[in-house]
């Protein structure tokens, strides 16, 4: 049987930001997953400035943009195909390396990592959570992992939340599907941008083109389902109404090489369908439900809430008697749940593809609002400073 000051499940941007803010404090760590790494994850792949951020405050910055491809701004294009330039730092790379650099930064800070282990339960002590039980999948073989605190940060999937009693919604909040495809040099030079297209037949979701590394083009879609007018098509019918209704990723499709097969993934978003902590766990990344509705960009949140669990249980060990489920808790609710609700109602005024054509038409003509646009995709503006009566009121008036 492992023993660790802290387990943590999930290998992703969450698990490893924990690991290795915790790794870095001298505890005892180990990370499992039900993967070897490297591995692939179905992404779109962009990197905006939250994760950006975060990855700076990680230490990991500089070696993740050595093999990014980093441009300057994002191309969203409207239901009438009118297109609006919000400039900011943006990178592309492959989750597949992102989460690899992230994994070997916490094993050289002192995580242990252990593969292909699937966490099956929670061993429980005196009402805590004190362990995970684990099948070993190449032997099929049980193992068990003791922890004085546990993080999970299992992904989207539900049957880990129900487990550990801690899911309150099972369905996700929407789904994704993306393709890698490469692209000759001539045509990627061409891509100088991320694009997003808020087809009509996409709302309340998107398609997205994003360039990467070596000509390796990221096409994908995304569709929500806990709204007003959630999408109705099955989402790979989404993606043909993508190639359908956007003729650059009808292109990209039809002189570029795929890569493999379309991958999909459910979605959990708005900071909702599972708690938190319970005695002995923190519930950290897309467990926790931490990918923004409307955009779908969930690395990021992902990213500071793992750290935000680091960082409470650096303090519980320092300070016994301290209670890092109820600091995480109350941290990660005050950082992120007025954003979180803002997006909620971002997404509801973006259900409407008229809105859409005539927020493109006013970001065309008034500098306000594209610096309204661009504050909200920094995150330095609430999103209801655009996405409200009052919002649309200030966008009509002003230049």
């Amino acid at each position: 049987m492992t023993r660790a000051d802290v387990l943590i499940i999930g290998a992703g941007p969450a698990g490893s930001a924990a690991a290795l803010t915790l790794a870095r404090a001298g505890l005892k760590v180990v990370v499992a997953d039900q993967d070897a790494f490297p591995r692939q994850k179905t992404c779109g792949d962009a990197l905006i400035p939250d994760a950006i951020r975060a990855l700076k405050r990680l230490g990991v910055w500089a070696e993740v943009s050595r093999h990014a491809l980093q441009l300057d701004r994002i191309r969203i294009f409207a239901p009438n195909q009118q297109a609006v330039d919000i400039h900011g730092e943006v990178a592309c790379l492959s989750r597949l390396a992102v989460d690899n650099i992230l994994l070997q930064a916490a094993i050289r800070a002192g995580a242990e990592f252990i593969a292909e282990h699937r966490a099956v339960a929670p061993l429980l002590a005196d009402g805590r959570v004190a362990g995970t039980e684990f099948q070993h999948l190449p032997h099929k073989s049980q193992a068990q992992i003791t922890a004085k605190f546990v993080v999970l940060a299992s992904g989207a999937a539900p049957s880990l939340l129900e487990a550990f009693g801690v899911c309150s919604r099972k369905a996700p909040s929407g789904f994704a599907l993306r393709g890698y495809f490469q692209v000759d040099e001539r045509g990627a030079r061409d891509w100088d941008h991320l694009a997003i297209s808020f087809d009509a037949a996409l709302t309340p979701g998107y398609g997205w083109i994003f360039p990467g590394p070596d000509g390796v083009f990221n096409l994908g879609v995304g569709a929500f389902h806990d709204t007003r007018r959630a999408p109705t098509m099955h989402v790979r019918d989404l993606w043909s109404a993508f190639l359908a209704g956007f003729p650059p990723a009808a292109e990209l499709v039809r002189t570029a090489r795929p890569l493999g097969r379309l991958r999909g993934a459910p979605l959990r978003t708005g900071l909702g369908g599972a708690a938190l902590s319970r005695p002995g766990l923190l519930v950290a990344g897309e467990a926790a439900g931490t990918t923004y509705s409307f955009s779908g960009e969930g690395i990021g949140k992902a990213l500071e809430s793992g750290m935000i669990a680091g960082e409470a249980l650096k303090e519980a060990f320092a300070y016994p008697g301290r209670e890092p489920e109820r600091e995480y808790s109350r941290t990660i609710t005050e950082r992120f749940r007025r954003m979180f609700d803002a997006y909620e109602v971002a997404q509801k005024w973006l259900e409407h593809p008229s809105f859409c054509n005539w927020l493109a038409g006013r970001a065309t003509n008034s500098a306000y609002v594209r610096r309204q646009l661009e504050g909200v995709f920094a995150e330095r503006v609430d999103p209801r400073a655009l996405f409200s009566l009052r919002g649309v009121y200030r966008a009509l008036t002003t230049g």
